[in-house]
């Protein structure tokens, strides 16, 4: 069992719940159990970024050589490893949680998150270490930003002129490889929350905050949203509807089977994903495949089962035969790619090829995750309310992994059934939960 890894690194509120301490034990515990020797860093926009960094360091023996790449989407760090030759990755970054939160992602040489089992050990030395004396030196570079923008313009063979966009960049990691991309591609294009403060990372925009590019979409434009972090997609068709990474599974799929490009017929995604996206599966003949919440989970399903596409709902998408992990730059790209290939409009393919049960997401603010006899519990009194019912949908009761919140989705094939049965259960488990 974990203490401090969530599902994707470990975060928290810095001097508060996440401390010096923490960072530069997890560091001394990682030398110790995989010995690297070089280390690449790449971070998001939040002002705590470059004091985690220091804490980083100082968890690192003189023997360790810290190369600082800057502020890059996380996406970049398997390119980074891969060019520069580098032991070990990590990505200081709390992704889309607010402002006031940071963390690490540690990333494996093959660019692949760290195995639970690898986390769990580097746990479990933190209680029997020591702090080395003198810190690992930080030496500043820009050639990972390079490699990255140049392996973006290897891949975005489009016609731009068939696109009109707009970029939320979240002022997050993405805020200026995105719009270098695009200019060096002459598209065209508007972007909005590109001014990062250090403070405005998330801050009603982004990927999170969808509504943002729904107010602002105007004529045939379509819309791209990223995270913080930038390893999330959430776009806006041409008529102002919000695609989840449903949709964009659904579209790279039928992309990739058309190329003969998609693995073993295999797509694979999470327990999140509307049942509208089963349904499309089915219809076009796809291997789903479903796994716990957590893109490191779709990953490692997706090489256990030699799989080249998979995701979540959230937007975080991972092509195998590009990446190992999920890219929000290169998502947008291959969905331009195949709206091309097929020459329809997002808003069309959605329309021809998806329909979306109603679904709500609630998200219940804790003190402390629940334990397992707890989520037993609520479980129970949301299946007792379902049988009550006879609820044409499902429910999802479940700890977020990264943040101390309790998710509770409802999905139902009508709209007023989805919003009774949530508010009802909704009111059940505050009264449980007070």
């Amino acid at each position: 069992m974990k203490k401090y890894f969530g599902t994707d690194g470990i975060r928290g509120i810095p001097k508060e719940t996440l401390s010096q301490e923490l960072i530069s034990s997890i560091c001394a515990s990682v030398e110790i159990l995989i010995d690297p020797k070089s280390v690449a860093i790449i971070s998001d926009t939040r002002e705590s970024s470059d004091e985690i960094l220091n804490w980083i360091s100082l968890g690192f023996s003189e023997n360790v050589k810290i190369y600082n790449h800057g502020i890059l989407p996380s996406g970049s760090m398997p390119i980074i490893l891969k060019k520069f030759d580098y032991d070990l990755g990590i990505i200081i970054s709390a992704s889309h949680n607010p402002a006031n939160y940071n963390g690490i992602k540690l990333i494996q040489k093959n660019g692949s998150k760290l195995d639970d089992d690898i986390e769990i050990q580097i746990e479990k030395r933190l209680n029997s270490l020591k702090l080395p004396t003198k810190g690992s030196e930080i030496i500043n570079l820009s050639d990972g930003h390079d490699e990255y923008l140049r392996y973006l313009q290897e891949i975005t063979d489009i016609n731009f002129d068939n696109f009109e966009i707009i970029i939320d960049a979240a002022n997050g990691a993405a805020f200026s490889v995105i719009k270098e991309l695009l200019d060096s591609k002459n598209a065209k294009y508007r972007i909005i929350n590109d001014t990062p403060n250090g403070l405005n990372i998330n801050d009603n925009c982004g990927a999170t905050s969808p509504e943002n590019l729904q107010n602002e979409i105007k004529n045939s434009e379509i819309g791209a949203s990223f995270d913080g972090d930038a390893d999330r997609l959430i776009m806006v068709d041409e008529e102002g509807r919000i695609v989840n990474g449903d949709l964009i599974l659904t579209l790279l799929a039928k992309y990739f089977s058309e190329l003969n490009n998609l693995k073993n017929n295999i797509v694979v995604s999470t327990v999140m994903s509307n049942y509208g996206f089963k349904q499309a599966m089915q219809k076009f003949d796809f291997d789903l495949i479903e796994t716990p919440v957590g893109d490191k989970y779709v990953a490692e399903s997706m090489n256990k089962y030699d799989a080249s596409l998979g995701g979540e709902q959230s937007g975080h998408i991972i092509i195998a035969d590009l990446l190992p992990v999920g890219d929000g730059l290169i998502t947008l790209i291959m969905v331009l790619k195949a709206l091309e290939h097929f020459g329809m409009t997002l808003c069309d393919f959605k329309n021809e090829n998806l329909y979306e049960y109603p679904q709500k997401l609630t998200n219940i603010e804790l003190t402390n995750k629940l334990n397992d006899e707890e989520i037993e519990y609520i479980n129970q009194i949301a299946l007792d309310m379902s049988i009550n019912k006879d609820l044409d949908g499902r429910y999802l009761i479940r700890n977020s992994g990264t943040e101390p919140l309790l998710r509770v989705l409802v999905e139902a094939k009508s709209a007023e059934a989805m919003q009774d049965f949530s508010d009802e259960l909704l009111t059940k488990i505050n009264k449980y939960l007070n």
